[in-house]
């Protein structure tokens, strides 16, 4: 039998939807909304949208199989930013670039940590060293969420990006105009669960601070198109890569 925890939504700078039983719904599902109900903001969506409701299910779910409740709530995570994030207008999305560089620069003193958050969020008071930076960008987070949720309802379209575009934002980012990232930044980036934490995260702070650098209007626009891409991301396979990797084991709870 399936044991009841919370869903929890917090920071995200994170998949492949998992499909119904066919002879009728699994014990996850059944336990899905007595679970969401400890996640306001996504029950609240999941009421007044049941398309979306749909969606977030079949994510989580998925996740789970995968990875159990960790990989679960980072999945709830990852889907209300590229689901719903991406139509948030520019200004609620430049919030969220701010302080998601503050979780990082306070973060980089600990490599690993800012390793593990920039590659799979981050859970509920999980790196207490930056709990202040954490509850702004979580305050940014929800309020792009219901931004994006209404003007998602009021027929304001946003095309998924392309891996072209996806690639493209990456180069730009890579290269200015702030801070250029060296070739270590550049093969820690490439190796991606396998880069060095400390390049990892020198090249992660380099690259929004470059986006924080951009015309409002371009650097939200590059944010969305970043967003839509971690929605690609196999986060069970993430989150256990890190669990091996962190020597405090935060990754794994």
């Amino acid at each position: 039998m399936i044991r009841k925890q919370r869903l929890l939504i917090s920071s995200l700078p994170l998949i492949i939807a998992g499909g119904f039983l066919l002879f009728g719904p699994s014990a996850y599902q059944n336990a899905f909304d007595d679970n969401l109900s400890h996640a306001p903001l996504a029950a609240s969506i999941a009421r007044r949208d049941p398309h979306l409701r749909s969606l977030l299910l079949r994510q989580t779910e998925d996740a789970f199989n995968k990875g159990g409740w960790p990989a679960a709530n980072k999945a709830l995570q990852i889907s209300l930013a590229s689901e719903l994030e991406v139509y948030a207008d520019d200004e609620h999305i430049n919030a969220i670039s701010r302080a998601e560089l503050m979780v990082l620069l306070t973060l980089e003193s600990n490599p690993a940590a800012c390793k593990a958050y920039r590659l799979a969020g981050a859970a509920k008071n999980q790196y207490a060293e930056a709990e202040p930076e954490f509850a702004k960008l979580e305050l940014a987070h929800k309020a792009a969420i219901e931004n994006g949720f209404d003007r998602r309802a009021s027929g304001i379209k946003w095309p998924k990006p392309s891996n072209d575009e996806i690639y493209s934002v990456e180069q730009r980012l890579e290269s200015g105009p702030v801070a250029e990232l060296t070739q270590a930044e550049l093969a820690a980036e490439a190796k991606y669960l396998d880069g060095e934490a400390e390049l990892v995260c020198s090249a992660a702070v380099k690259k929004t601070r470059n986006l924080l650098a951009m015309d409002e209007r371009d650097g939200a626009d590059a944010e969305r198109i970043r967003m839509a891409n971690v929605g690609n991301t196999d986060i069970a396979h993430v989150l256990k890569t890190l669990c091996r990797e962190e020597k405090n084991g935060r990754s794994c709870s």
